[in-house]
């Protein structure tokens, strides 16, 4: 006598008939609507725009990223090795807020500029956009 073994879940081939009938019907009749000649391309342009906008924003981030990171390397060797004290750098970024904010959205302005709207407008001249 050969032993039956049992699976918690068990495949029916007569489950799956309705909707493999349905699927094989819809794929062979005609859509209903008429796509233009050219949407693969449209479509294709579209992805590429998205894509390429991603990429850029990304890589914004990642030198956004970097630079938070170089800066608090020696931040935090100062705070820790030689005992800098949290209220002198306060009151330094405090008394120099405008600076710090200048310097700051310039950075900011200028790496945006750099990595995103440069590439991206580099990238639509090339496709012939503008």
């Amino acid at each position: 006598m050969k032993k039956q073994i049992f699976l918690p879940i068990m495949y029916n081939d007569e489950k799956y008939f309705d909707t493999e009938k349905l699927l094989d019907e819809a794929l062979k009749t005609e859509p209903q609507y008429i796509l233009s000649d050219n949407f693969a391309d449209l479509l294709a342009e579209k992805m590429e725009r998205k894509f390429a906008w991603q990429q850029y924003i990304r890589e914004f981030l990642i030198y956004l990223g970097a630079i938070i990171g170089l800066l608090a390397v020696p931040l935090t060797i100062q705070l820790v090795l030689f005992n800098a004290s949290w209220q002198e750098w306060l009151g330094l970024v405090i008394g120099n807020i405008s600076l710090v904010g200048g310097i700051m959205f310039l950075v900011m302005f200028i790496l945006f500029a750099d990595r995103v709207l440069l590439r991206y407008f580099m990238f639509r001249s090339s496709v012939g956009q503008i």
